[in-house]
């Protein structure tokens, strides 16, 4: 096996082993909320709460993955998380299970996140060829659609069995073992632009990311392409959950199923990109895709029969495994690695900013309007 490839398995892993961990925090903080309180306005709360901290940090943590050791960065953000989703479990054990905790624990979880996702993002470029990137991007995003069966069904079933805070405890594991692996078997090539923090001039290279990017027309369009949809897609992306729960039944299984199916299709989906490529032009593949999201996004809205409404969330799930490689794959080719960082927190920033604001009007909305009307009505059909 070539060098390069040993060493994006290796890395992979760690970050599928944390991956691991965080979905099933995810999941069973979102299903908590959904089956206390069954109200939009507490799961928008949520919402912000973990995209929010991503608004501030994002800038920052873009320019850090540019000019600092990426690997520290990981792993820090890595411990920031396990650290503080210890002390939560532990104050939820003896007994302080107030819904403001949970809100706490996604704050400082956004956190960590801001600053791990632009450090992940632009090492693969550092390790794999080009011309791979595209294969390993497939390859990446059927692991994360594979977590999506296995994880709901376990967060299901570790919720139905054991009290929030036991699975608290696996995210700890699972962060400290990536963390490990990170420090021992992964060798991850130093910046190129590496720097002294204090030498950098972080409101200078920000802007210098933000203009890099308005100078880019392929780079621009993909970015504002982003934003739209993202504002688009936050109902579908969130209520559904609540869409089940009040339209089908509020039993966990249901919930469970609606990520396992949409993980099914993602993984589908993956395998097909991960193979096939794509057409040659790939913003044609890239645009078909958002298409058929839209379309499936619309039959949200039609739940007349449950099965039917989780196979329609699978054939959205299949294309978003399609669509969502080629635009990070297109920023991985396209980028001048100087800047690589500080573009992916930009797209970082843009997803943690329009999922709030498209949050802020439909969460509340879904209160006092037909919940399936609120999600096909913002079905994220390309303009």
């Amino acid at each position: 096996m070539q060098n390069w490839k040993k060493m994006i398995v290796l890395f992979m892993v760690s970050q599928t082993i944390s991956l691991l961990g965080s979905m099933l925090v995810m999941y069973a903080i979102m299903w908590h909320i959904t089956l206390s309180t069954s109200s939009g306005l507490m799961m928008t709360i949520y919402v912000l709460c973990s995209f929010i901290p991503g608004i501030m940090m994002m800038p920052f943590a873009g320019v850090w993955a540019d000019r600092l050791d990426r690997k520290k960065l990981m792993i820090y953000a890595d411990l920031l998380i396990a650290f503080v989703t210890l002390i939560i479990a532990i104050v939820f054990i003896i007994g302080i299970r107030d819904l403001w905790i949970v809100f706490i624990v996604a704050v400082i979880r956004a956190f960590g996140q801001a600053i791990h996702q632009p450090a992940v993002l632009a090492v693969y470029p550092s390790i794999v060829p080009k011309d791979k990137l595209l294969k390993v991007q497939g390859i990446s995003q059927g692991i994360q659609s594979a977590s999506l069966i296995i994880m709901p069904l376990l967060a299901g079933l570790l919720l139905s069995l054991f009290d929030i805070e036991f699975i608290l405890f696996i995210d700890v594991v699972t962060a400290l073992i990536a963390v490990v692996m990170l420090l021992t078997v992964i060798h991850i090539p130093r910046n190129v632009n590496k720097q002294h923090m204090n030498e950098i001039k972080y409101m200078e290279d920000i802007k210098n990311g933000i203009k890099y990017a308005r100078q880019h027309k392929l780079i621009f369009s993909i970015l504002m392409f982003a934003f739209v949809y993202m504002i688009l897609v936050a109902a579908p992306s969130f209520l559904t959950y609540l869409q089940v729960a009040r339209v089908f039944g509020p039993e966990a299984w249901r919930l469970s199923i609606l990520e396992t199916l949409f993980g099914v299709g993602m993984l589908l989906g993956s395998i097909v990109i991960a193979l096939w490529g794509g057409f040659k032009n790939r913003m044609v593949t890239f645009f078909l895709s958002y298409m058929m999201i839209g379309i499936g996004t619309m039959g949200l809205g039609l739940p007349f029969n449950f099965w039917v409404y989780v196979s329609m969330w699978s054939f959205v799930g299949f294309f978003i495994s399609i669509s969502s490689p080629i635009m990070t794959t297109l920023i991985q080719e396209k980028v001048d690695p100087e800047y690589i960082g500080r573009i992916f927190s930009v797209f970082g920033l843009i997803n943690t900013v329009s999922l709030p604001l498209g949050m802020l009007l439909f969460g509340p909305l879904s209160d006092v309007v037909d919940i399936s009307l609120t999600i096909s009505s913002r079905s994220p059909l390309p303009l």
